[in-house]
């Protein structure tokens, strides 16, 4: 909010406050618009760097062409100011981080022996909003927070077993989106329950279908 640019001495009152979503949305826009395969994900970070308890995080993947395998990145990190973590934050070892999709079908199964640090009563529903967060941001359709399927806004923690096996079926998919995009896509274009969004602040709908779907 300073015109000065990156200058030293500046008034930190103006400055705007940001979190792990903005830090990974612009860094996929940087490489994006530099020809560089980027995207962003939703899911949960191992923080505490032992393993036993993941917290709510965005980061993000870009494509190594030399390596051919997609790098994991977390541009709002500290890591490379602390010799203790012994690798850097813009290529994380996959242990790291947890997508929505693993904690979704992991919590769902019983199978998931990691605590989930999430802001939220219930982790289930907790989990459901970061996997469709996930969802959206590999569809290049990066939402806020607050922004959720209506359908689920309205139904919340009242979602019965073949509704939530329809999330397990997108879960699924999203394990690895490289390999299941197009049926990932066709779930985008055609299952409008999942792409319609009410901010739960507001109750202001949004119809992705609006959208410029060649972006």
């Amino acid at each position: 909010m300073d015109e000065s640019g990156f200058t030293k001495g500046k008034d930190v009152t103006r400055r705007i406050k940001v979190s792990c979503r903005h830090a990974s949305v612009l860094f996929s826009t940087i490489l994006k618009a530099k020809g560089i395969p980027c995207r962003s994900r939703a899911g949960f970070m191992d923080f505490g760097n032992d393993g036993a308890c993941y917290t709510e995080h965005w980061v993000n993947e870009y494509w190594s062409g030399e390596e051919k395998r997609w790098v994991l990145v977390d541009v709002d990190g500290y890591y490379e100011y602390e010799q203790r973590f012994g690798y850097s934050q813009f290529d994380l070892p996959r242990h790291k981080f947890i997508t929505a999709s693993e904690a979704w079908l992991g919590t769902r199964n019983g199978t998931l022996n990691k605590e989930l640090d999430i802001f939220v009563p219930n982790l289930l529903e907790g989990i459901q909003e970061y996997l469709f967060m996930d969802f959206h941001a590999l569809m290049n359709n990066e939402i806020f927070y607050s922004y959720q399927p209506a359908y689920l806004r309205s139904r919340s923690g009242m979602l019965d077993e073949a509704e939530l096996r329809e999330i397990d079926e997108l879960a699924g998919l999203l394990q690895n989106p490289d390999e299941n995009m197009e049926e990932i896509e066709k779930i985008w274009y055609d299952k409008n329950k999942f792409t319609i969004l009410t901010n739960n602040t507001q109750n202001i709908y949004c119809d992705v279908f609006e959208r410029d779907k060649t972006v």
